[in-house]
């Protein structure tokens, strides 16, 4: 009943590389953010996950340009993939599972908060996040066969 239009290949493997630079993007965001709450002072580990967060934000800037497209051209308030960082109606990252989804958000506001501002109370929450966004994959992994 719906199927895919034919596009050409090299269009959807650029929208979809930011379907899967996006997740890149986040797990990058997790690694450099154990770095960086290990050592909150050293001024290269904050410019590199300041670097990562703008990386980030470049794809969203991307998947927000993508869905303004999207919904001029059908004439729709609301484009056909609500997925955040989605640049095409078929993205890949429609499979994340919303708790690690919420968690992920939640590392890269306390992440922007804790670059911007190292206090303790940034720091803490970044730290919060970072574990809670562990937990969801040990929670995960735990339920996965074996």
């Amino acid at each position: 009943m719906f199927r895919r239009r034919g596009r050409r290949q090299d269009a959807e493997d650029q929208e979809l590389e930011v379907d899967f630079h996006l997740e890149s993007d986040i797990e990058s965001i997790a690694t450099l953010v154990l770095s960086f709450l290990q050592r909150p002072d050293d001024e290269s580990t904050r410019m590199a996950l300041s670097s990562e967060l703008e990386v980030l934000d470049d794809q969203t800037a991307s998947a927000d340009s993508y869905s303004n497209f999207k919904a001029a051209w059908v004439k729709l308030a609301m484009p056909g993939s609500s997925v955040i960082g989605a640049t095409s109606d078929y993205s890949p990252g429609e499979d994340v599972p919303s708790p690690e989804f919420a968690t992920q958000v939640a590392l890269v506001k306390a992440a922007k908060n804790a670059v911007r501002n190292a206090t303790t109370e940034t720091l803490g929450a970044l730290q919060k996040a970072s574990d809670d966004l562990a937990d969801v994959h040990r929670r995960a992994g735990e339920r996965e066969p074996q």
